[in-house]
């Protein structure tokens, strides 16, 4: 059978979560894209495959990619929270977009590990144990002095070495 080369461009299907919300009765085919565009929303475009059964807003988002059969899920803080019963799958990585907000404004991420138990609104940000336990070590006023203290001892006393005769002579103050 002889070979044809075709060539062709092909478009996937892509609209704002607005118009996709209004497709109800529409059933992707098995293998088809369905692209959400980015919005005020979502800073970024979203992914949803058909399965041939499942109608659209039904299907989920495949937010980023799948490492190794983890995933890797991207959303707001905002809408997390509203996904009181959902229980990522052990060693799924979940992104929150806009966990806080820097001096510029900018939004610093947080993450956190799915183990297959847990709701994700329960389980905790990936670091915030290593902060709170840095913070906790830097106020420790056993292990270091405070401010006040290094004042206090700083200039107590005068370390000199004498060139002459090679004494040490110490000063107090």
């Amino acid at each position: 059978m002889a070979n044809k080369t075709m060539n062709a461009r092909v478009q996937l299907k892509c609209d704002t979560e607005v118009n996709w919300n209004k497709a109800l009765n529409f059933v992707p085919h098995k293998g088809e894209a369905i692209i959400y565009s980015a919005d005020s929303t979502h800073p970024f475009s979203r992914l949803k495959v058909g399965d041939g059964n499942t109608n659209v807003s039904s299907l989920p988002f495949i937010d980023a990619s799948t490492i190794d059969g983890k995933s890797i899920l991207i959303d707001t803080t905002a809408n997390w929270d509203a996904k009181l019963t959902f229980i990522p799958k052990r060693g799924d990585l979940i992104f929150y977009s806009d966990k806080a907000i820097n001096d510029n404004g900018a939004n610093i991420p947080g993450i956190k590990i799915g183990d297959g138990l847990a709701y994700c609104i329960d389980l905790p940000f990936v670091g915030d144990e290593f902060f709170s336990a840095l913070n906790s070590h830097i106020s420790n006023t056993v292990t270091h002095i405070t401010a006040e203290e290094r004042t206090k001892w700083n200039n107590k006393i005068n370390c000199e070495d004498s060139v002459n005769n090679e004494t040490l002579i110490l000063n107090r103050n």
